[in-house]
Order: structure tokens, then C-alpha cells, then sequence
């Protein structure tokens, strides 16, 4: 049995006009800040659940993550969240969180489900706290100008950051240059944030992180958010808990896209894209 959370609330409530000055400075900037976003209740509740979980894994001698880059060696991280415990996607699910993302990621014309509902999808979902230098890149993998994102990442700050211990940098308005990152730029601000921040940025944001000097940990919990036709990184489909799956809200069933799997051919359906009435009661069912 997957373990229950006791903490009713995550976040601190968020006004609505925060909320409109987040969404601006995603616009202008490509990135946000959201202070004291978690309360410490929550903070200590996953920074203790993802050491255990670290811990646990760091045990097992015999664990090989294929494929993992060099430049990763000495991170520690935590792989697919979404599987290990249900409160890591109600964080998600969090009203802020929706609200913002809703915004830059909603399909106006999904159709399939009402307006006022997400359609967009995790695509990612990690804990992680940085070693090596992270060198400047993106993460929407196509660089390209304009108004609007398909993706958009997360990070969850659970222990402060700053340039001694590894913090995100970033070069502000980078996301509309329409161009791969130029790693040699010294146009890089510093993201430094406290333990219960929130830091968003657009996809197309050319980012990176200091090297870690310290022999401390710099844990964030990190999630990828993407418009619905986005091929998430990790299968979630086929992956996520059958208990974890039954206990989620039709809302966070789409969220984790259930209600986006194609179809195996044209006589099971002809549309990707499908309703809450979709969901069935099984992950076998799928």
C-alpha cells in the first residue's frame, strides 16, 4: 500500500493578481519566482519522503539508469514521482499551479473536455538536487519565437539554492529569440531561492546551473508540463501504481494523460484527443 499523506493544504493561497503578475512576467521574462509558495509543513514532508526514497534506491548497488549523461553522474536524483506516492500529482493539481499552466498550455480548441478544465499533460516528473555545472540549453528541444509555449518546467525549490551550492541561471527573455542557447553569453541571471519557492519557466528558456561546491544537497522537485500532443518522457501510461491510478480525480487522470493515449487503430478510435468519459476504472483496462 502507497503511502497517505496527512498534510490537508501544500501551498499558501495565491491572489489573483499575483497570479496575473506571474503569468506577465512569463511573457516578458520566460521565468517566474513564486516566494514561500509551499508551506513548511509540505517542505519537510517531500524533502523527508524524496531522502527516503533516495536512500533506498542509492542501496541498490546493482541499479544501472541507462543512458544517463555524464554531465548527470553526480546528481542524485529521483526518477518518475508520479509513481512513488499520489501526493506528488496532487501537488500538481494544486489551484495556483492549474491556473497558471491552464493558461500557457490549455488547446482552446481540445473541444473534448470544457474550457474551464485542464487538457495539457506531465510529461516529466523528478526530484533532483544538482552536482556538475549544467551547461545553457532548452528544454522544448525546437527553438522558435512568439507568443505561445508547448512546455513549460516546474521546480519546486525544498532546499534553498544559491551560486555556491548550484542554483538554476538563466538569460531572462531568451525564450522568444527564436534560437538555441549560446552557452558563451554573460547575460546569465542567478535564481536564488529559498526552501518552499516556486520557480517556473517556459521551455523554450535558455537555462542552465552552477556547479554544486558544496557537500550539501540542493533537493527540488522538478515536473514537465506540456500541451496535450506533446510524447511525454517517460511512459506514465503503462507505468504509473493501479492504486495510485483509482485514488486520482478525472482531472488528474487526463493530467497524467488518459485522456490523450492514440488509439491502436482507426476502428478503436479515430481522435487522440478524448473526454473524461474515456476513463475507465482499471489501468488494465487500458
Amino acid at each position: 500500500m502507497k503511502k497517505k499523506n496527512k498534510i490537508k493544504k501544500f501551498t499558501r493561497k495565491v491572489t489573483k493578481s499575483e497570479i496575473n503578475k506571474y503569468l506577465s512576467d512569463l511573457d516578458l521574462y520566460g521565468y517566474v519566482k513564486i516566494n514561500n509558495f509551499l508551506t513548511k509543513k509540505s517542505v519537510n514532508y517531500f524533502l523527508n519522503d524524496i531522502n527516503q526514497l533516495y536512500n533506498t534506491i542509492n542501496k541498490n548497488k546493482k541499479l544501472i539508469y541507462k543512458g544517463t549523461p555524464n554531465r548527470n553522474k553526480k546528481d542524485k536524483i529521483v526518477y518518475s514521482l508520479f509513481k512513488k506516492n499520489k501526493s506528488y500529482i496532487d501537488l500538481l493539481s494544486d489551484e495556483t499551479v492549474t491556473k497558471i499552466c491552464m493558461k500557457k498550455l490549455n488547446d482552446p480548441y481540445y473541444r473534448f473536455l470544457p474550457h474551464n478544465v485542464p487538457n495539457y499533460t506531465l510529461k516529466y516528473y523528478n526530484a533532483r538536487s544538482s552536482g556538475e555545472k549544467l551547461d545553457l540549453h532548452i528544454d522544448s528541444n525546437i527553438p522558435f519565437p512568439g507568443e505561445r509555449t508547448f512546455m513549460m518546467q516546474l521546480s519546486f525549490v525544498l532546499e534553498s539554492s544559491s551560486k555556491s551550492n548550484g542554483c538554476t541561471v538563466v538569460v531572462p527573455g531568451s525564450h522568444r529569440s527564436g534560437q538555441y542557447s549560446d552557452r558563451s553569453t554573460k547575460e546569465l541571471y542567478e535564481i536564488n531561492a529559498n526552501a518552499g519557492d516556486l520557480v517556473m519557466w517556459d521551455s523554450r528558456l535558455w537555462h542552465g546551473t552552477h556547479k554544486n561546491l558544496s557537500n550539501k544537497s540542493r533537493w527540488s522537485i522538478i515536473a514537465t508540463m506540456g500541451m496535450w500532443w506533446v510524447m511525454p518522457s517517460m511512459d506514465i501510461i503503462r507505468s504509473i501504481d493501479n492504486d495510485i491510478y483509482k485514488s486520482c480525480s478525472n482531472m488528474q487522470k487526463q493530467l497524467l494523460g488518459f485522456c490523450s493515449i492514440p488509439p491502436i487503430n482507426e476502428f478503436e478510435r479515430n481522435n487522440t484527443k478524448c473526454g473524461y468519459d474515456f476513463l475507465k476504472k482499471n489501468i488494465s483496462d487500458y
